[in-house]
């Protein structure tokens, strides 16, 4: 299911649940309403919520046990806080300037990037994104309800939202109360959301390094990665492509360990393209050059295209010896590909009797040669077209029994874990309206400005502070948002 389905989709669900809520509200108003009071439930515009009181006793009873490893614990959240907070900082502003430091043509890699589905979220991923956010949110909410608890600020109930797609968990605490004891106590609530998410994202990372060896009875791991799935207009699939199972070792002379290097060879690939070392004999034998010419997107040809295997190669060995060939030479790719090396990557040195030449297939695409367990697979197209359509797994299995799909599932929801909680702690420290971390730098600037600068414009000081960050996130959401579409 691409993503513009599920999103007609999910309109399609809320629009039959808004259609109920309405039909029962008016022709079973009385049991209806009691009903929705009773469990908690209501149904909105793209938006579904539930609260309740169910959890509050057991919150409670964890929040009162133990309260000095509490105080300890939420202590040390809040100093990890003021630590994490300029980071956080330092983290926004360098992601919003590689949008214009850096060119369309260069890598970035934003260091803080909004989850889009369908763009940089595939949607088949939907799924993990939503349950990390609400195990996420889950551990941030429960910090702030048990910090509370610690402080006696009472908890009115607890609930989540969902938000089209996106699950929200919240708590509900007597507000008034909340600010109005001592500044240091609420400044701990606040800041132990953030605290769990940091905590969440170290052990679920500890976790992810992990699984290797928590796996590794029944996989074989760092020895190349598994063909999980090849889509149906991949251009490898077929008998001489790649099939589930497969292993693959290498991607031209890139050697891959992990699922980590399989993506770095991709991204060495799109950088030069791989030369190789051809015997003598074999471009005598099978040579059907032509003179060179421009084709018609303008790159020098030497085939006469009547033959689709067949691709221009140019020399390129950089030493003495007299080549006893032409510079440029039409060969069939897959059968000299099959019967050569690569060579040197900077000298273009060959064996004797073999000479160095670099394919020129033109039109951005690339020879690729992908060494797997058991057979080899030659690919002439674009690196992008593989990348996206082939998924592969780190887990090789040693038995015939095993699969994949359980480690692959619980090392990407780690993965997510990770990414996500991160995420959470960063957006809701950093000073935006209607984070935590809006209510932080109000108490930090009660604390740190109030007797110097005076009560108005201390305020003022935090509220420019927080519109001026505010203003920076959605410049930043939307900037790479339009370069995700129209760039």
């Amino acid at each position: 299911m691409d993503i513009t389905t599920a999103i007609i989709v999910i309109f399609v669900i809320y629009g039959i649940l808004m259609f109920f809520d309405n039909f029962f509200k008016t022709c079973a108003h009385y049991p209806y309403i009691k009903f929705l009071e009773g469990t908690g439930f209501q149904i909105k515009f793209l938006t579904i919520k539930w609260q309740t009181k169910a959890f509050n006793r057991t919150i409670i009873r964890w929040g009162s046990n133990k309260p000095h490893f509490w105080n300890a614990w939420f202590n040390t959240g809040l100093y990890v806080n003021l630590v994490f907070l300029p980071i956080s900082i330092t983290l926004l502003l360098y992601s919003i300037l590689q949008h214009f430091l850096i060119s369309n043509e260069q890598n970035s890699n934003f260091v803080l990037e909004p989850v889009i589905p369908g763009f940089n979220l595939p949607a088949s991923e939907i799924g993990y994104y939503s349950a990390t956010l609400i195990v996420a949110s889950i551990v941030h909410e429960l910090g702030h309800a048990l910090a509370a608890v610690m402080e006696d600020v009472n908890l009115i109930d607890v609930g989540v939202s969902i938000f089209f797609i996106l699950p929200v968990a919240y708590v509900n605490l007597a507000t008034e109360k909340l600010f109005s004891i001592e500044r240091k106590k609420t400044l701990r609530i606040l800041c132990a959301g953030i605290w769990h998410n940091v905590v969440l994202s170290t052990i679920a990372l500890i976790l992810y390094l992990l699984l290797p060896l928590i796996f590794s009875g029944n996989f074989y791991v760092n020895n190349g990665v598994t063909v999980t799935n090849v889509a149906k207009n991949s251009p490898l699939i077929g008998s001489k492509g790649l099939v589930l199972g497969d292993v693959i070792l290498k991607i031209n002379n890139c050697r891959i360990s992990n699922e980590e290097s399989y993506y770095e060879c991709f991204n060495d690939m799109n950088t030069h393209q791989v030369a190789f070392c051809i015997d003598a004999e074999l471009i005598h034998n099978l040579d059907e050059s032509i003179p060179l010419k421009h084709s018609t997107n303008g790159n020098l040809d030497c085939c006469d295209g009547t033959k689709f295997e067949n691709i221009c190669f140019e020399y390129l060995e950089n030493n003495d010896r007299i080549l006893e060939l032409p510079a440029h030479v039409c060969l069939p790719a897959r059968k000299v590909i099959e019967k050569s090396t690569f060579c040197t990557q900077t000298l273009h040195v060959c064996p004797k009797n073999k000479y160095c030449f670099k394919p020129m297939p033109g039109n951005s695409t690339y020879l690729m040669k992908l060494t797997c367990k058991n057979k080899i697979v030659i690919y002439l197209g674009h690196p992008g077209d593989v990348y996206k359509s082939v998924q592969i797994s780190p887990y090789i299995p040693k038995f015939i029994f095993t699969t994949t799909i359980v480690p692959d599932c619980i090392t990407k929801f780690t993965k997510y874990i990770v990414v996500i909680s991160f995420g959470l702690a960063v957006v809701n420290i950093i000073p935006f309206m209607y984070m935590d971390g809006q209510y932080i730098l109000e108490v930090l600037g009660y604390i740190l400005l109030r007797k110097k600068m005076g009560k108005t414009q201390y305020k003022v000081t935090v509220s420019v502070i927080t519109v001026f960050f505010t203003l920076i996130l959605f410049i930043h959401c939307i900037t790479f948002l339009y370069k995700q579409i129209f760039i």
